[in-house]
C-alpha cells in the first residue's frame, strides 16, 4: 500500500512533463478530424484517418505512462528505505589491569567476538606484553541499526602493527606488520651548569647514551670533584628509528668530548675485523683501565679512603673504601672483567660481592639492596655489567655502596692507585685511525651547525688530530666552538 501510494505520487511529478503535451496534441488531432467530418463530409475520410492516429496517443496517456512511472517509482522508493552499509572507526585504550577481552566488551564488542579477537591475537603476540595504556583501533560495519566488529588494529611497538580481521567465513584472523628499523645520525653540544647527566637532558640526548658516555669516562673520571660548572661536553650517535622517527632501542656513541677546564678529552669507537669494540683517545690508546675508578652512575663520594670518624661507631676508624652516595636502586657496574668470588649477606658489608680480575687485583662492593641476577660464585663478569643496585644493608647510615679496591689482598686507595691502560693502536692500524678524522669532523660540524646563520664562524680543535679507524670504523675529532650567535643545540636528519 505504501509503494502504491508514493508511486502515484511520483507518477504524477514524474510525467507531468510529458504527459501534458501529449495529451494537448492527441485532443488536438481527435478534435480536428471530428469536426471536419461534420463541417465537411466530404473530407471524411481523412478525418478518419487522423482521428485513429490520434487514438494511440490518448491510449499511451491512459496506459503506458502512468504504469511506467509507479514501477520506476516504486523501484526509487524501495532503494530510498532499504539500510546502507557504512563503516566507521573508535579509538579505545587498554586500561590497567583489564585483559584485551574486556576492553573489547567494554567498547560494546559482543562477547562471543571479543573472545574470538582474544584468541586470534594470542596466536601471532603474547597478550602479556601488553602495555596500559596501548591505543587500540576498532573497526565496526553498520547496516541499520547491527553494528558488527570487523577488525582491530594496534601497535604494542613503533616498528611493530598488529591488526586482527573478520575473513569471509566470519572467523578472525591476526597478522603481524614489522617496520624496518631506520638509523640516524645526531650530534649533540652543550656547557655542563649543575651535572653531565643534566645538561644531556637538557638538549634530549637519550638517557641511555648519557649513561654510556658517563661509563665510558668513569675511567679517568671523577664527575663527582672533577666536573665544574662552565665545562663542555659534545657526543656523535647513531640512534634506531622507527618510520615515524620515534626512537627506538639501543643507540651507539661514535664520538665524544670532554672538555674540563682548558683539557679536551676526546674519545672515538673503533670495530675491529673481529667484531670487537672498543673507545680509544687521539693518541690511539683504549680509553678502558683495568678497573673503573667509579662504578656508580651519577654517584657522589660521601666518604673517602683513609681515617675517619666512624659515624655509627663513635671512634675513628681506618675506611679502606670509597664510599658513593647514590639513590637507592642505582645499579652498580662490574669495575673490571673478572669472576665472582664471594656474593651474599657478609656482616656489617651487608649484601656483598667480591671480584677478582686477576692473580692480585679484586674489587668488593657493600650495603647492596640486592642482586643483579647470575651473582654466584664463578659467575664471569665484564667491565660496565649490572652486579647488584645501591642500598642500605648491614652497617649503614644511609644508601651508598662501599667500593674497595684490593691488590694482594690488601685494600689500596680506589682514587689513586694506578690504573694500567688497555690496547694500544700501531703502525698501520694508527695511521688509518687517524686518517678518517677529517671526514667524521666535517660530519659532526655540519650536523651541529646545520641552522646556524651563515656568518656564524665556527672554531674547532685542530692541534691533536684524531679518529677513524680499523676495518670498520666510525669516530670523529673534536669540535668544540666557540659559543655561536645563535645556539643550534641538538641537530638531527643526517
Amino acid at each position: 500500500m505504501v509503494k502504491i501510494q508514493l508511486g502515484s505520487v511520483r507518477a504524477n511529478s514524474l510525467r507531468t512533463s510529458r504527459t501534458v503535451p501529449l495529451l494537448l496534441s492527441g485532443l488536438l488531432l481527435f478534435g480536428i478530424g471530428t469536426a471536419g467530418h461534420a463541417i465537411f463530409p466530404h473530407v471524411t475520410k481523412p478525418a478518419a484517418v487522423i482521428v485513429a492516429a490520434a487514438a494511440p496517443i490518448v491510449s499511451q496517456i491512459a496506459n503506458s505512462a502512468p504504469a511506467q512511472a509507479v514501477a520506476e517509482a516504486s523501484a526509487a522508493a524501495t532503494a530510498f528505505v532499504a539500510p546502507k552499509q557504512e563503516s566507521v572507526t573508535r579509538e579505545v585504550e587498554l586500561a590497567s589491569g583489564h585483559s584485551f577481552a574486556a576492553m573489547l566488551t567494554d567498547a560494546d564488542v559482543a562477547p562471543e567476538d571479543a573472545l574470538a579477537v582474544a584468541s586470534a591475537l594470542n596466536q601471532v603476540f603474547d597478550h602479556r606484553q601488553l602495555k596500559a595504556g596501548t591505543e587500540v583501533t576498532l573497526a565496526f560495519t553498520h547496516m541499520g541499526n547491527e553494528e558488527t566488529l570487523s577488525g582491530v588494529t594496534f601497535q604494542p611497538s613503533p616498528t611493530k602493527e598488529i591488526s586482527i580481521t573478520r575473513t569471509a567465513d566470519g572467523k578472525f584472523a591476526g597478522n603481524v606488520k614489522t617496520t624496518p628499523v631506520e638509523r640516524e645520525r645526531v650530534a649533540a653540544q652543550a656547557e655542563i651548569r649543575d651535572s653531565l647527566y643534566e645538561a644531556g637532558e637538557r638538549e634530549g640526548v637519550p638517557h641511555a647514551i648519557m649513561a654510556a658516555l658517563i661509563r665510558a669516562y668513569s675511567h679517568a673520571v671523577d664527575f663527582q670533584r672533577d666536573i665544574h660548572p662552565g665545562d663542555k661536553f659534545e657526543v656523535l650517535y647513531d640512534q634506531p628509528t622507527a618510520q615515524d622517527g620515534t626512537p627506538v632501542g639501543q643507540g651507539v656513541i661514535i664520538y665524544a668530548a670532554l672538555q674540563i677546564g682548558s683539557k679536551v678529552m676526546p674519545l672515538y669507537r673503533v670495530t675491529f675485523g673481529d667484531g670487537t669494540v672498543d673507545y680509544f683517545d687521539e693518541r690511539g690508546q683504549s680509553i678502558k683501565r683495568a678497573l673503573l675508578r667509579t662504578p656508580v652512575d651519577g654517584a657522589r663520594v660521601t666518604s673517602g679512603y683513609g681515617m675517619r670518624m666512624h659515624p655509627l661507631l663513635g671512634y675513628s676508624k681506618m675506611h679502606q673504601g670509597v664510599d658513593f652516595g647514590a639513590a637507592p636502586g642505582t645499579p652498580i657496574f662490574a669495575a673490571g672483567s673478572g669472576t665472582v668470588e664471594e656474593a651474599g649477606f657478609k656482616g656489617s658489608y651487608g649484601r656483598f660481592v667480591l671480584l677478582r680480575h686477576n692473580g692480585r687485583t679484586e674489587t668488593a662492593y657493600a650495603h647492596m639492596s640486592r642482586f643483579a641476577r647470575g651473582m654466584y660464585p664463578g659467575a664471569h663478569v665484564n667491565q660496565g655489567d649490572v652486579i647488584g643496585f645501591v642500598g642500605a644493608t648491614g652497617r649503614a647510615t644511609g644508601p651508598h655502596l662501599h667500593f674497595e679496591v684490593r691488590v694482594d689482598h690488601h685494600q689500596v686507595n680506589p682514587l689513586s692507585v694506578n690504573m694500567p691502560v688497555g690496547r694500544v693502536l700501531e703502525g698501520q692500524t694508527l695511521a688509518q685511525f687517524k686518517q678518517g678524522q677529517a671526514k667524521i669532523k666535517h660530519e659532526f660540524v655540519t650536523l651541529l651547525t646545520k641552522d646556524t646563520p651563515p656568518n656564524t664562524v665556527i672554531k674547532t680543535e685542530t692541534s691533536s688530530p684524531a679518529n677513524h679507524a680499523v676495518t670498520k670504523v666510525s669516530a670523529t675529532a673534536p669540535a668544540f666552538a666557540d659559543k655561536p650567535t645563535s645556539s643550534c643545540g641538538l641537530r638531527r636528519g643526517c
